[in-house]
C-alpha cells in the first residue's frame, strides 16, 4: 500500500510539473507576440515606432493572411474626387478636314436639282396638292384620299427624297459655317446625308410601331401623311437657300441668311406641331398619359438631345 501511495504521489508531481512547464511556455510565447505587429492594425495609422521591428517580425507579418495593408494613403480620396477628365466632345469622333472642293459641292447641288426636276415632272399636280395640304386641313384630307397605292404615293415619295437630300446638305452647310470649315470634307458630308435620312425615316418607323400596338390607325396615317407633306414643302424651300448659303453670299450676309433659314425651319415645325395637335387633340381627354409619353419620347427628346450635343460641343 505504501508503494502504491508513493507511486501515485510521484505521478501527481510529474503531471503538476508538466502543466507548470506548459503554462510557462505559453507566457513566453505571449510575451514574444507583444513585440509583433497586430495583423488587424491599419499600417498607415500606426506610429513609426510600432512599424520598426525585427526582420523575423516583418517576415511573419508578410506571411500572415490577415494582414491589412494600407493600399491608399490618406488624401487619395481627394485626388480621386477631383474631376480631371476631359469634357466629352461629340464632334471629336467626326472626320475633320477642309478638303471638299467647291466643284464637287456644286455638282452635288446640280444633281439634287435634277432629282427635284424629275420629282416635279413625274406628277406636277402633286406639288400643288402638297402646297394646298400644307395650308389647310381640307386640302390635306383630299390629297390623302387621292394618294392611294404606289402610283398615288410615288410623287410624294420623290419629293420626300428631295427633302432628305437637301436637309442633309443643309445640316452640312450649317455645321461648316459655325465650325469655320473644320468639317468641310466628303466623309462628313456623307455622314450628314445618311444621318438626315435615318433621323427622319426612324420617326415613320416609330409611328408604324405605334399604329401596330394601339388602335389609332386612322390618326397615325393622317399624321404620317402630314409629315410627308410638310417635309416635301420644306424640301422645296431648301433648294435655293442651299445654293445661296454655299455660293451666294459671304461674311455678314451669309450669317444673316443662315439664321434666317434656321428661323424659317423652326416656324415650319412649329406650324406642323400645331396642325398635328389638332389630330391628336381627342387623346388629351381619354389617354393623357400615353399622349404625353409620346410627345416626350418622340417629339421632344430628339430636339433636346441635339440641343444638348450642340451645347456640349460649344
Amino acid at each position: 500500500m505504501r508503494w502504491e501511495r508513493a507511486g501515485f504521489s510521484y505521478l501527481c508531481c510529474m503531471i503538476r510539473s508538466a502543466l507548470l512547464f506548459l503554462l510557462f511556455q505559453l507566457l513566453i510565447v505571449q510575451a514574444h507576440g507583444q513585440a509583433a505587429i497586430n495583423p488587424f492594425d491599419l499600417l498607415y495609422r500606426l506610429p513609426k515606432e510600432a512599424l520598426a521591428g525585427t526582420d523575423a517580425a516583418q517576415n511573419a507579418l508578410a506571411i500572415n493572411p490577415f494582414d491589412v495593408v494600407g493600399h491608399r494613403r490618406p488624401g487619395a480620396s481627394q485626388i480621386l474626387a477631383e474631376n480631371k477628365t476631359e469634357a466629352f466632345r461629340p464632334f471629336s469622333i467626326l472626320p475633320r478636314g477642309n478638303g471638299l472642293s467647291n466643284g464637287f459641292l456644286f455638282g452635288l447641288l446640280v444633281l439634287m436639282f435634277a432629282i427635284l426636276t424629275l420629282s416635279v415632272a413625274a406628277n406636277r399636280s402633286a406639288v400643288g396638292k402638297a402646297w394646298r395640304g400644307f395650308l389647310n386641313d381640307n386640302a390635306l384630307t383630299q390629297a390623302q384620299r387621292e394618294a392611294t397605292g404606289l402610283v398615288g404615293n410615288t410623287p410624294y415619295y420623290l419629293l420626300y427624297l428631295n427633302f432628305l437630300l437637301n436637309m442633309g446638305l443643309f445640316i452640312f452647310l450649317i455645321t461648316r459655317f459655325f465650325t469655320q470649315e473644320k468639317f468641310n470634307n466628303t466623309p462628313f458630308l456623307l455622314l450628314c446625308l445618311l444621318g438626315s435620312a435615318l433621323m427622319f425615316l426612324s420617326k415613320h418607323i416609330i409611328l408604324a410601331v405605334v399604329r401596330f400596338l394601339f388602335p389609332v390607325e386612322a390618326e397615325i396615317n393622317r399624321y404620317n401623311f402630314l409629315m410627308i407633306i410638310f417635309n416635301c414643302i420644306l424640301g422645296l424651300f431648301l433648294v435655293p437657300f442651299n445654293f445661296m448659303i454655299a455660293f451666294g453670299v459671304e461674311g455678314f450676309l451669309q450669317g444673316l441668311l443662315v439664321f434666317w433659314v434656321l428661323g424659317l425651319v423652326g416656324i415650319f415645325y412649329i406650324y406642323r406641331s400645331l396642325r398635328a395637335l389638332n389630330i391628336g387633340s381627342k387623346f388629351l381627354v381619354s389617354d393623357q398619359f400615353h399622349f404625353l409619353l409620346y410627345l416626350c419620347t418622340v417629339e421632344a427628346a430628339p430636339v433636346l438631345l441635339l440641343t444638348k450635343l450642340a451645347i456640349m460641343q460649344s
